[in-house]
């Protein structure tokens, strides 16, 4: 009975202003995924020049219908029209949508994090792109317009990883770089001011306004009812995927919008209590950017950090969390912390709920111990409930929850009974109203229990909820409000005091002195293996000596740089040493014998890379597999062609590697010249594009590019790089050996991680790749000059790569910590 009256009534087409002209018209569009419904029945039109506010509870339905109006998700049934055009929804597609000016700002940011703040924009805006060596600068103009437009003072440089900015400066990126496009037409901002200030959030909305002005529509999604109200001409609220309600926002209240999306709100009176004087205290913070008097934050409160975004109350999270505290701040007891940050700090995304809520539990058991899903799945049970989260969910990967519903599970994994602080960094972001009031009641259980609770939120109105509130302001706290002197204006008042001290400049400058360090590591490593050997004999350091030292290392710089842009892509390609190999084979014996056989054997190489990209993205089977299986294959058809090495090189192919420059030995040309291939390749416009699905291939595919074409993309590339290291061993050693690239597979990978690579994460450097590749060539000449055996050359290069490993894990430290 109780279900029935809570089931929104199926709804006609929503009204819409009859000045405004209708951009999309959506008619009984319905999607189901299997048994379950995530929207049915909706029927809804969005107009031109006007801001349709959209709410509702996590899981509504919301996050269906925007894929489906970007194209990245078809419905199950219903018709679409836009500008009164049908459309073809089996054909509406990421890319057909944003032809037509369709833009959206995820919740779920969909930048990469291993670009900078213009090649994200670049990957959102591709259009711009010029075919010139200074492309990107276009990109930097954009990006600095575009949020100094939409976001006056941000000051975010445009040149900096988006992974090195605080998620309130990526929220921004996320939202200037989809309102960039010049043929705007609808806007879609999906929770995007989940983790900004009030200032940011009022200059968001005042752009939007100016956006309508100019005619463009606007669906304005949030949990923040109020600036839902402030800035909407129309919302519309969603209930268990329908449309449940609709009304001119200036006939709006939170209210109404609280019983049209289900009832339940949230606890807007005052829920603290009297904290004794005499509870045990858990943090102490002393020093002067603390105040005159040390802080003594107790068991059994909640403390509030405010201020202005990036002011340190972030800052001050972390340093409460790290493993050892710094210098001013004292802490008694085992920490917790929830991040508001899930896709970078929260969620493990290929992991159940189940597994996410119980790793935390795990991490504290012995390492041998045994993992019982009967003995985990009580206890989420009992802290999903506690958070009504759906406990049938608990199977689920988490990121088929709604992004409420991840934090929520987020929150579930620090609910544990050995814990004494509970650090919360933004945990109601993306948290529908029902849902935040369940966790102010929690968060007050957990205080009434002995804890302490420090609390940083990016909405003043939850500061009510606190005992105490300490206000930040440049790094220093500026102000404490305690009991009935906290208020939403209090704290805004507060966030604007002048810090005692001058505000230290940004933290930018040291992040990019960490990363030249980063940098530097394989040339410096280069220079001190290459110095040791000139100290020894100066001969190396000339031109004949050079080109003695250099030549064998033109290989393994070539293969390496094939296994760098597989690595781009976050996979490895355990098969390059045997392709070699293949290649080495085909232009030793069958472009001597039969050219255009072997012309046409090469050129099938190239298509069986091309082969391998399609099979592991189209298939989703992992690389490593995919490639050890193709290494068996190169090996054995080699070995078909030539049993047993021999065989010789064309004369032209010998030519062309064996030419020489007066005073320049012919190898250092080779490698500059394979460098600095890579290199524009790497920074040009593709380059861009394979890096970024390096990061996540389903933002770039939300973002409508093609992960199957680049793959293949990518693959063929490695292959053009392996193919000429195959063609350079014919024509340097004049004969061929199925068996000659099989020791440069482990060996590229490492020279790779010495360049500074990462595996997965798509952080590439070819040019340390180049100095890495050279360093390990040049380790057996190092050994023979000091007198030690070859048979040492694996163990000290093996060796160098752990040095060269622990220095930049203690440099990304730095970076990420200070």
């Amino acid at each position: 009975m109780l279900n029935a009256m809570l089931e929104p009534a199926p709804m006609a087409a929503v009204a819409h202003p009859a000045d405004k002209q209708v951009l999309f018209r959506l008619a009984a569009i319905g999607k189901s995924y299997g048994s379950t419904r995530a929207n049915q029945n909706i029927n809804l039109e969005v107009c031109t020049g006007e801001v349709l506010g959209l709410v509702g509870a996590n899981g509504a339905g919301k996050s269906t219908l925007m894929r489906i109006l970007c194209g990245v998700t078809e419905p199950s049934e219903g018709t679409m029209t836009w500008a009164g055009e049908p459309l073809d929804l089996s054909a509406f597609s990421p890319a057909e949508a944003r032809n037509r000016g369709i833009r959206i700002a995820w919740q779920e940011l969909s930048l990469s994090p291993n670009l900078s703040v213009a090649e994200n924009f670049y990957v959102e805006q591709p259009q711009f792109a010029r075919f010139s060596p200074g492309w990107l600068r276009d990109y930097h103009r954009l990006a600095d317009q575009t949020l100094t437009r939409i976001f006056p003072g941000a000051r975010v440089s445009t040149s900096r990883l988006v992974d090195d900015l605080s998620i309130a400066e990526r929220q921004m990126i996320e939202i200037a770089r989809a309102a960039s496009d010049p043929d705007l037409k609808l806007l879609i901002l999906d929770e995007p001011t989940s983790s900004l200030g009030a200032e940011r959030s009022k200059q968001l909305r005042s752009f939007v306004r100016d956006l309508t002005a100019r005619g463009i529509g606007v669906i304005f999604i949030s949990h923040k009812l109020a600036e839902v109200i402030d800035i909407s001409d129309r919302v519309v609220a969603m209930r268990n995927g329908q449309l449940a309600w609709v009304k001119a926002a200036d006939q709006t209240s939170i209210s109404d919008l609280v019983d049209a999306m289900g009832g339940a709100g949230t606890a807007k009176e005052r829920t603290t209590k009297e904290v004794a004087n005499t509870g045990h205290v858990r943090v102490r913070l002393e020093g002067d950017r603390f105040g005159a008097q040390p802080l003594a934050l107790k068991a059994g409160e909640i403390i509030g950090i405010a201020g202005l975004e990036g002011s340190g109350q972030r800052d001050l999270l972390a340093a409460l969390f790290a493993d050892k505290a710094p210098r001013g701040i004292t802490r008694d007891g085992r920490t917790r912390y929830v991040s508001g940050d899930r896709g970078r700090e929260g969620v493990f995304p290929l992991w159940s709920v189940l597994d996410n809520i119980s790793i935390g539990r795990l991490a504290r058991r012995s390492p041998l111990a045994l993992v019982k899903d009967g003995q985990e799945r009580p206890v989420a049970r009992e802290r999903a409930g506690r958070l009504a989260l759906d406990e049938s969910r608990l199977d689920s990967n988490i990121l088929d929850l709604s992004g409420g519903n991840q934090q929520k599970a987020l929150v579930a994994r620090a609910l544990d009974d050995d814990a004494d602080i509970i650090l919360l960094d933004d945990p109601t972001r993306g948290v529908d109203i029902a849902a935040k009031g369940d966790f102010y009641r929690l968060v007050r259980e957990i205080a009434d229990a002995g804890r302490l609770v420090i609390w940083h939120s990016t909405e003043d109105l939850e500061f009510l909820q606190c005992d105490r509130v300490l206000v930040f302001a440049g790094n220093e706290v500026v102000a404490e409000l305690a009991g009935s002197e906290i208020s939403e204006e209090a704290v805004v008042a507060a966030s604007f005091l002048q810090p005692r001290q001058p505000v230290e400049a940004p933290s930018e400058r040291r992040a990019k002195a960490i990363a030249v360090a980063l940098r530097a590591i394989p040339f410096v490593s280069l220079f001190a293996v290459f110095a040791i050997m000139a100290s020894m004999n100066p001969l190396v350091a000339s031109s004949f000596g050079l080109e003695l030292l250099l030549a064998p290392a033109v290989t393994l710089v070539l293969i390496a740089l094939a296994q760098m842009f597989v690595v781009g892509g976050s996979e490895i390609d355990l098969g390059v040493g045997g392709f070699t190999g293949f290649i080495n084979v085909v232009s030793a014996t069958l472009l001597v014998s039969t050219p255009l056989l072997g012309i046409g054997a090469l050129l099938g190489g190239l298509l069986g890379y091309a082969l391998i990209g399609f099979i592991i993205q189209a298939r989703a089977i992992p690389a490593i597999v995919v490639t050890l299986g193709a290494s068996f294959i190169w090996v054995g058809l080699g070995q078909t062609i030539q049993s047993s090495p021999g065989g010789s090189a064309p004369p032209w192919l010998a030519s062309l590697f064996t030419w020489t420059i007066p005073g320049l030995p012919t190898p250092l040309v080779l490698i500059v010249l394979a460098g600095l291939v890579a290199v524009a390749f790497d920074r040009s416009p593709t380059g861009t594009i394979l890096r970024a699905f390096g990061s996540g291939t389903r933002a770039l595919e939300r973002a409508g590019w093609s992960s199957v074409r680049y793959a293949m993309l990518r693959y063929v590339l490695a292959a053009l790089f392996a193919t000429t290291a195959g063609l350079y061993v014919t024509a340097t050693n004049n004969a061929s050996d199925i068996n000659a690239g099989a020791s440069f597979t482990l060996l590229s990978i490492a020279a790779v991680v010495i360049g500074g690579c990462q595996l997965l994460g798509g952080i590439i450097a070819p040019l340390g790749v180049v100095a890495g590749a050279v360093t390990l060539s040049l380790i057996g000449a190092l050994l023979a000059s000091l007198g030690v055996s070859t048979d040492f050359n694996a163990a000290v290069q093996g060796g160098l790569l752990i040095v060269i490993l622990g220095l930049q894990a203690l440099a990304l430290r730095r970076r990420k910590h200070g």
